[in-house]
C-alpha cells in the first residue's frame, strides 16, 4: 500500500477513536459471567505450547512489559532488552525502529542485517517496532521454541502486541526530547458489546527517534483490532496494523589502525541522496476455542505484505595515494522491494491425569512462506565521491541519473514444522519432553545465479524442574534448533539451516505469584554452519562455521518492598569461532565478557517516583577478525516522575536523563567489519507525559 493508503487507515482509525471515546455499550445493563477477552498465546509459553508455570519451565525465559520500559524511559526494542540478560546491541542499516541484537554470544540475524522477531507468534522480517503496539516483549534465551520457524541458537524475541479487552479503558502519551526526538500516540479499548462479548481497539502513533547524528527515523502507524469471545469457552481476535517508516540508514565510523577513529561522536559520514522508506501491512487472525474441559485448540494466521526502498550510502575501502582518513564510499541502491509473508499455524492443548501422573500435552503445525523481490541497481562511483573523515567535504554526492545497471534478488522461502511435546507432573518434578520437526525448501540470492536448499530437520528437547520448596526450583534441560539463513554463498547456493544444541542447567524463585522473581542459569551452547562474509567476494558468505558460547546468567525482576521495585540482569559470556570457521579461536564481536543492568525504582509516595538505572558492558571487539576492540563502559540514567489527578484519571509528567554522566561509548558494530561502528548518543534529556482514561 501507498502511504495514501495509511492515511486513509489513520482517518479511519481516527474516526473509530472519536467514536469509541464516546459510544457506550450498547446493552450496559446486562451482563456476562467471567467475560474477558485473552490472547491464548500471551498464557502459552514461548518454549512448552501448553501453558506452564513460571517454576515448572525448565530454560530460560525472560519478560519485559511496556510500561516498564516506558517507566525507564525507553522508547526502542534495544532499551527493552537491556533488561535481559545476555542481551546486546548489534548495529541494524534501518533505523531506531528496527533493530538487531545479539542473545548469548549468538548474532540473531544471520547477517542480513535486518531485524527478525516473532509477532504474536509469527516470525516477521523488517518489523518496525513501536512500544505503542505491544503489550510485553518476550525473550526465550537459548535454542528450542515451540512454535515458529526459527528458533535462533541465541534465543527468540517475542512481540505480545496489545489486543481488544472486555473494559473500558485507554491511555495517551507523548515525549519530547533532544535532538528533535518526538514520539505520541492514544491507545482507545472499548467494549462494543458486553452481553455479545464484543471489544475494540484502536492506537494511532507518531515517533521521530534518532536525528542526533543527523539522520532522519520517522514512523506513523496504525493498529485496528476487534475481539468476539464467549467467557472461556471461545476467543477471536481480527487484526490489522500498518506503519510508515522514513529514515536514512546510519553506518557509524569506521576503524583505522585497530581503533575506531578520532572524530566527533556525531560525524556522519553517508549521504544518501534520498531517504530510504519500509511500509509493512500486518493482517493477522487468531482463534482458540475449548474443546473439553481438559482441551483447547487453537489458530493463528499472520499475513504481511511489505514494501521497501534503500539508499544505503556509507565508507567502502581506504582510498590508495590519498591522505590518512580517505575513504572511497558506495552506494546500494535498492527501489521497489516486495516483501509477502504468511504464516499459519494451528495448535492443541490438553491436561491428561493418569495415577500420580499430570500429562500437559501440545501438539503444533505451522505452515510458513515468504517471498521477497529486491531490485538493485549500481550507482556509478562518480555519484558517491570519497571523503576524508577527518575533514570531510559533504554535498558532492548526487542522484544517478540515465540507466543504470539492474540485478534482481529474491527469496522463496517454503516450510512446514510440527512439534509434539509434553509436560509431566509427578509430585515435585516436572519432566518435558518434545521434538519438533521442519521441512524447509529455500531460495534466496541473485536470479540467474542462485541455487535453491532443501533440509530436513529434527530437533529433540528434553528438560527436567524439581521443586526445592514451594516458590522455587531447579532445572536442568538439553534443546536444539535450526533456523534458515537469507543469504547466498560465494558459490551461489541459498545458504542451509544453522544448527544449535545447548545445555542448561539453573535455579528459579518466585515469590508471590511473580511479585518477586529471580534465576541463575549455567549455559553453554554450540552452533554450526554459521556463515562468515568472504573477504574477497563483497555481499557473500562462507559456510561451515562452527562457534561456542558458554557462561552464567543471573536476573532478578519485581518488587522488593512495596515502594522498591528491582530490576537486574547480569552475564557472563564467553563467545568463539571454533573449527571450520573464517576465524577459529577468535571472540564472537559485540559480546563482552561481562555485561549487565540494574535499574531501581522508589515510589516516595502515592505521587512521586524515582528511577535510577545502570547499564555496562565490558571490552569487546568490533569485527570477526579481532582487528578493533571497543572499550568497556557504565552508562547511568535517572528519571524523576510526579503523578497528578485530572478529572479522577491519573497523569504522570516523567523527566528522563539518558546517559547523565556524558559516557563517550560505542553501541554496537557490524557483525563483519569493522567499518560500522556506532557511537552511542551523549547525554540527553526528554520529558514524557502518560494520561490514562
Amino acid at each position: 500500500m501507498s502511504s495514501l493508503s495509511t492515511r486513509r487507515a489513520l482517518l479511519v482509525g481516527a474516526a473509530w477513536l472519536a467514536f469509541a471515546t464516546t459510544a457506550h455499550a450498547d446493552d450496559a445493563d446486562s451482563t456476562v459471567s467471567s467475560v474477558t477477552i485473552t490472547q491464548a498465546r500471551k498464557d502459552q509459553s514461548l518454549l512448552l505450547g501448553a501453558p506452564a508455570a513460571y517454576l515448572d519451565t525448565p530454560m530460560s525465559t525472560s519478560s519485559v512489559p511496556t510500561d516498564l520500559v516506558l517507566d525507564q524511559g525507553g522508547t526502542t526494542l534495544l532499551d527493552a532488552l537491556r533488561n535481559v540478560p545476555g542481551a546486546q546491541a548489534d548495529l541494524s542499516f534501518s533505523g531506531s525502529h528496527s533493530q538487531v541484537v545479539v542473545l548469548r554470544g549468538s548474532i540473531a540475524d544471520s547477517g542480513t542485517q535486518s531485524s527478525r522477531i516473532l509477532r504474536d507468534g509469527a516470525r516477521l522480517s523488517n518489523y518496525a517496532f513501536t512500544p505503542a503496539f505491544v503489550d510485553e516483549v518476550q525473550v526465550l534465551r537459548g535454542p528450542g521454541a515451540a512454535a515458529s520457524t526459527r528458533s535462533e541458537p541465541g534465543g527468540t524475541v517475542a512481540l505480545v502486541t496489545k489486543a481488544p479487552q472486555m473494559s473500558d479503558f485507554g491511555t495517551a502519551y507523548a515525549r519530547v526530547g533532544a535532538h528533535n526526538a518526538r514520539e505520541a500516540w492514544i491507545d482507545v479499548n472499548r467494549v462494543l458489546s458486553e452481553r455479545h462479548g464484543v471489544a475494540g481497539r484502536v492506537v494511532l502513533v507518531h515517533s521521530t527517534e534518532s536525528e542526533w547524528r543527523h539522520v532522519k527515523d520517522e514512523l506513523q502507524g496504525v493498529k485496528l483490532g476487534v475481539s468476539k469471545t464467549d467467557g472461556d469457552r471461545y476467543h477471536l481476535t481480527l487484526d490489522f496494523e500498518a506503519t510508515n517508516q522514513t529514515y536514512n540508514p546510519d553506518f557509524g565510523l569506521p576503524a583505522l589502525n585497530g581503533k575506531v577513529v578520532a572524530v566527533p561522536r556525531d560525524r556522519q559520514l553517508g549521504e544518501p541522496f534520498a531517504d530510504s522508506t519500509t511500509d509493512n501491512r500486518v493482517y493477522s487472525l487468531h482463534g482458540d476455542y475449548r474443546l473439553t474441559d481438559n482441551t483447547r485448540l487453537s489458530l493463528d494466521y499472520t499475513h504481511l505484505d511489505g514494501k521497501t526502498t534503500s539508499v544505503r550510502n556509507s565508507v567502502f575501502s581506504i582510498a590508495a595515494g590519498q591522505p590518512v582518513g580517505t575513504y572511497n564510499r558506495a552506494t546500494a541502491y535498492e527501489p521497489g522491494g516486495k516483501r509477502i509473508i504468511d504464516s499459519l499455524a494451528l495448535g492443541a492443548t490438553s491436561i491428561l491425569r493418569t495415577g500420580a501422573a499430570t500429562h500437559n500435552l501440545y501438539v503444533g503445525a505451522e505452515y510458513y512462506a515468504e517471498d521477497l523481490n529486491l531490485p538493485s541497481l549500481t550507482v556509478p562511483a562518480a555519484s558517491n565521491p570519497r571523503i576524508n573523515v577527518y575533514n570531510p567535504v559533504y554535498g558532492l554526492v548526487v542522484a544517478p541519473t540515465g540507466v543504470l545497471p539492474r540485478s534482481l534478488t529474491i527469496q522463496d522461502t517454503k516450510s512446514w514444522l510440527v512439534t509434539v511435546q509434553d509436560r509431566i507432573e509427578i509430585g515435585r518434578f516436572n519432566l518435558v519432553a518434545g521434538i519438533q520437526y521442519v521441512d524447509l525448501d529455500s531460495a534466496y540470492g541473485v536470479v540467474g545465479v542462485v541455487k535453491p536448499v532443501s533440509e530436513k530437520r529434527w530437533s529433540p528437547k528434553l528438560g527436567l524442574t524439581y521443586a526445592l520448596t514451594p516458590n522455587q526450583s531447579l532445572y536442568a534441560s538439553f534443546s536444539t534448533g535450526s533456523a534458515f539463513q537469507p543469504v547466498m554463498t560465494t558459490s551461489g547456493q541459498s545458504a542451509p539451516m544453522r544448527h544449535s544444541k545447548q545445555y542448561e542447567a539453573g535455579w528459579k524463585l518466585d515469590l508471590g505469584e511473580g511479585r518477586l522473581r529471580a534465576d541463575a542459569a549455567l549455559f553453554r551452547l554450540d552452533h554450526s554452519n554459521m556463515i562468515a562474509g568472504d573477504p574477497a567476494f563483497f555481499g557473500r558468505f562462507l559456510i561451515g562455521g562452527e562457534a561456542r558460547s558458554q557462561g552464567l546468567e543471573v536476573s532478578v525482576n519485581g518488587q522488593v518492598t512495596d515502594r522498591l521495585s528491582l530490576n537486574l540482569a547480569y552475564a557472563n559470556t564467553d563467545a568463539k569461532y571454533r573449527a571450520a570457521s573464517l576465524y577459529p579461536g577468535r571472540h564472537i564481536p559485540n559480546v563482552a565478557r561481562d555485561s549487565g543492568s540494574v535499574w531501581a525504582n522508589m515510589r516516595w509516595d502515592a505521587h512521586w517516583r524515582t528511577g535510577l538505572g545502570l547499564a555496562a558492558q565490558g571490552a569487546r571487539y568490533a569485527d570477526g577478525a579481532n582487528t578493533t576492540r571497543l572499550p568497556g563502559y557504565v552508562r547511568v540514567d535517572l528519571v524523576q516522575a510526579v503523578k497528578f489527578a485530572v478529572q479522577g484519571r491519573p497523569l504522570e509528567v516523567q523527566l528522563n536523563i539518558e546517559n547523565l554522566l556524558d559516557q563517550d561509548y560505542f553501541a554496537g558494530s557490524h557483525v563483519h567489519v569493522a567499518r560500522y561502528i556506532l557511537p552511542a548518543q551523549g547525554r540527553n534529556a526528554s520529558v514524557s507525559l502518560a494520561y490514562r482514561f
